[in-house]
């Protein structure tokens, strides 16, 4: 998947994901957004966005069923690091969910800062309904978007819910046109840029740092438990 980047000058950058069809999540893509956001060192204020219609509809099934039981500790650990990676960002982050956004498109969209949802497209945790569960990075995101009487609701039967609900569930924070929501993502994420940096980035890492680490430190042990330890 092509991640282009692009930084307006108010130093926002946006990052677009396109591999021109569903932007099926792989290693590579997650390597290269963690790359982006490593070697963008200038810029003020991040924008994760997807192409017309899709932000994402989660991992690269093909990929998983080509590399098997063996495929999981290899694409898990690093969606892991590329999640805490875009969550733990010292800048602002906002994320211009194009159109669907599901499962690890939800994903994306909880490690940032604010989600623009596009109406009439679909939003949710599936993974139930796949038959897989939900890793601890997943869910430590979860934890922190969504309120705690409703977490249980949402991920126990995995059901996709449409921008709207997912506004309202809290796996966004607002809903727009799909033509506007880039440029209402854009528009944002330059409102928080202009707040002072030391003090975002420190509140941040104060609300998410210890979370995060924990997630980390334990990142490949949850990932084997996953796999039921099936590792060849």
């Amino acid at each position: 998947m092509e991640i282009r980047r692009e930084t307006s000058e108010q130093g926002v950058l946006t990052l677009t994901m396109d591999d021109g069809n569903k932007n099926a999540l792989t290693p590579e893509a997650f390597e290269e957004l963690i790359a982006a956001l490593d070697e963008e060192v200038d810029a003020k204020a991040v924008v994760l966005a997807g192409r017309p219609g899709i932000l994402t509809a989660g991992l690269d099934l093909k990929w998983l069923s080509a590399h098997g039981v063996e495929g999981l500790y290899v694409i898990l650990p690093a969606f892991g690091r590329a999640a805490m990676r875009l969550w733990t960002d010292p800048r602002p982050t906002v994320c211009a969910a194009t159109g669907h956004a599901i499962a690890g498109g939800t994903i994306l969209a909880m490690a940032c800062d604010h989600a623009v949802a596009a109406a009439g497209h679909w939003w949710g945790l599936t993974e139930t309904q796949i038959d897989f569960q939900i890793p601890d990075f997943a869910l430590a995101l979860a934890r922190h978007n969504l309120p705690a009487n409703r977490l249980e609701d949402l991920l126990l039967p995995g059901e996709r819910l449409d921008a709207a609900d997912a506004v309202e569930a809290g796996f966004a924070d607002e809903i727009a046109t799909p033509d506007q929501v880039l440029a209402r993502a854009q528009e944002r994420a330059a409102v928080l840029a202009e707040l002072p940096a030391r003090a975002y980035a420190g509140t941040k890492h104060r609300l998410r740092g210890a979370d995060a680490e924990a997630v980390l430190a334990g990142l490949e042990a949850d990932i084997d438990l996953l796999a039921g330890g099936r590792r060849g």
